[in-house]
């Protein structure tokens, strides 16, 4: 158990010493913070497409819910003209019904 703890110590240390070792010399650590700043930078890149896509796809979500509410209060406008004309043909069947009714009705 004690050797386990040695060895894993001793590796712990050797590695802190490799990193802080290759964080001094300059070819390596600019290599490694070229490397470093690439990726963060094709992160954030695709970070930024993805809430472009988002974007867009709620501005496309929006501009489909305006044309469906157009086309919703075309309908109700073309029902409401519809119930009108045939409240009107209606109207026009009584009157006609009344002027027969009264045309040929026999006063007494």
């Amino acid at each position: 158990m004690k050797k386990g703890l040695v060895i894993l110590l001793a590796a712990t240390v050797l590695s802190m010493g490799t990193v802080q070792a290759a964080e001094a010399t300059g070819p390596v650590s600019r290599w490694l913070n070229n490397i470093t700043a690439k990726v963060s930078h094709n992160e954030q890149t695709a970070a930024q497409k993805a809430q472009a896509k988002k974007q867009k796809a709620a501005q496309k979500r929006a501009k489909e819910r305006q044309k469906q509410l157009e086309r919703q209060r075309k309908a109700a406008a073309k029902r409401a003209e519809a119930q009108k004309r045939e409240a009107e043909r209606k109207k026009r069947v009584e009157t006609k019904k009344k002027q027969w009714k009264e045309l040929f009705t026999i006063e007494k």
